[in-house]
């Protein structure tokens, strides 16, 4: 005759039954995961960053005799300066128009007058970059849209020592400042997330379900 005590059933009893709540934890914590994966693929982070550098024109060389000058319009400049400003929509969607708030574009004061704005770039070659405009030491950059993964570079000539300043009143949009221009990086699909979550739902589904069963035999 094989004797079990009424100890060790309630001991089992309650080990598959804490095993079937954890079960249900992780099926409601998933849950929650998969609801926010969802609402964070559907409203993805607008972000913008934004790199500033300048290069000097002129440099002292020991075997130049003399004295070299560079002029514009018949100005010689004491201290020309290429000035480089990067902007790069670093999100999965684009930065529409309607998100610089009453029209106000970005603004960029380089602390010195903006003598001419000598080339703009974009990348990809093919996207078309938001409209510029200069104001004395200002250069503003919008309203207008920004692609996703779309870099806008800003060549300018100035006199002097620069000093950046940045403003804007974009809606939704996080700016920061990144140390250099912004290489693209391969972002997963949200399909591959939505896979990701839903297996791991199914799981979790399917450990409830054992110890549930578990508990009721």
């Amino acid at each position: 005759m094989v004797v079990i005590s009424m100890e060790y059933l309630h001991a089992s009893d309650a080990t598959e039954a804490l095993w079937a709540a954890a079960a249900v934890f992780a099926t409601i914590g998933v849950g929650i995961g998969a609801m926010w994966a969802t609402l964070r693929a559907s409203n993805p982070k607008r972000c913008i960053t934004y790199w500033t550098g300048d290069t000097p024109l002129l440099r002292s060389h020991q075997r130049l005799e003399g004295g070299l000058q560079v002029s514009r319009n018949g100005r010689t400049l004491a201290d020309p300066r290429l000035v480089h400003i990067r902007i790069t929509n670093t999100s999965r969607r684009d930065v529409p128009s309607a998100a610089f708030d009453r029209g106000e574009p970005i603004k960029v004061d380089i602390g010195k007058p903006i003598l001419e704005v000598l080339g703009t770039e974009t990348d990809p070659a093919d996207a078309a970059p938001p409209q510029k405009s200069v104001a004395g030491t200002e250069l503003r950059i919008g309203p207008g849209r920004i692609g996703r993964n779309q870099s806008v570079t800003y060549l300018l000539l100035i006199d002097g020592d620069p000093v950046y300043t940045w403003s804007h009143s974009l809606i939704d949009v996080t700016v920061e400042e990144t140390g250099s221009p912004v290489l693209r990086t391969q972002v997963l699909p949200p399909q591959l997330l939505h896979v990701g979550v839903s297996m791991a739902a199914t799981v979790a589904a399917g450990l409830a379900a054992w110890g549930l069963y578990k508990s009721m035999t």
